[in-house]
């Protein structure tokens, strides 16, 4: 089954899955008493077990399903006239099959959790606990694709610690992941829980704001760099932060382009000395800053 079918039954209610999965032991018990004992059809009993159990994401959904396939014995052998087999003879083997069934959902159950785990993993610096490159771009799309359809505003931080290779050469590598943790928990702390906080280089963090204006945008970030400066610098000298804060007001083009155009204003924020905000709000044709000014910046590669 593909990923686009799966996820498209996922979306389904979980009684509409439940009710598929009755139709196909349904349609398995009439081959079963059609073609009578000498074919073993139990495997293909699983078959809909697991899809209901894996599709609604719930074990007891599962079980529903295995209590059907565990009145299919008794039906089968009292629809026979229970030449072949007496009915405590039949319940006896269906609950074998039954308890064989439990198993696999118990297995199911925990092969989900695993896969949840490390999906998770996949979309999580390891490091700092916030989102990383790959978390970010897929909602960073996902929120352009948003922002186009509805026509809402959207903003981004790109946020720099400034001298951050100094801190590692004086304090070490270790006060310097410490550095990272820190200002990950102030990013995390200092947006909102709708805001998407991302690790996505060394010391370079973002955080995507969805439906935000520069109203909004531009206090979150000069809360950011604030805090920064108060709260990380502890025992390590002085710890400054540059923010690049775009404001989109219609959606941009592509990821790339919310990006370069956030990082390249960090770096007007770096020229600047450091330890500052530097933002623009992005029209349909033209890049101004607060003021009303144009920028004439062009995006910096491989910053």
């Amino acid at each position: 089954m593909s990923n686009a079918v799966l996820k498209r039954l996922e979306r389904l209610p979980r009684i509409t899955v439940l009710l598929l999965g009755l139709a196909l032991i349904a349609a398995i018990a009439w081959v079963d008493y059609v073609t009578g004992p000498k074919l073993l059809l139990n495997v293909f009993y699983l078959l809909p077990v697991m899809f209901v159990a894996w599709v609604t994401a719930s074990t007891a959904y599962g079980l529903l399903a295995v209590l059907a396939t565990f009145l299919v014995g008794p039906l089968d052998a009292y629809l026979d006239g229970l030449h072949l087999y007496t009915l405590s003879v039949a319940a006896w083997n269906v609950g074998m099959r039954t308890a064989v069934f439990c198993i696999v959902l118990v297995l199911l159950a925990e092969l989900r959790k695993l896969i949840a785990r490390l999906q998770e993993q996949s979309l999580t610096d390891e490091l700092t606990g916030v989102a990383n490159r790959r978390a970010f771009l897929e909602d960073a799309a996902r929120e352009i694709e948003r922002s186009r359809r509805y026509r809402h505003e959207l903003s981004l931080a790109y946020l720099d610690i400034d001298s951050f290779k100094a801190v590692n050469d004086r304090s070490g590598h270790a006060v310097g992941d410490r550095v990272l943790i820190a200002l990950a928990g102030l990013a995390r702390a200092t947006a909102r829980s709708v805001d998407t906080v991302a690790r996505i280089g060394g010391d370079e963090f973002v955080i995507l704001m969805p439906e935000t204006e520069t109203s909004a945008a531009l206090p979150l970030a000069e809360r950011l760099r604030e805090a920064c400066s108060r709260a990380v610098g502890a025992g390590t000298g002085s710890i400054t932060c540059s923010v690049g804060l775009v404001t989109f007001v219609c959606a941009p083009n592509d990821v790339e382009e919310l990006l370069t155009t956030a990082d390249a204003l960090m770096y007007e924020a770096k020229v600047a000395g450091g330890d500052c905000v530097r933002h623009a709000r992005v029209g349909a044709a033209e890049a101004t800053a607060a003021d009303g000014r144009l920028l004439p910046f062009a995006p910096r590669l491989g910053a």
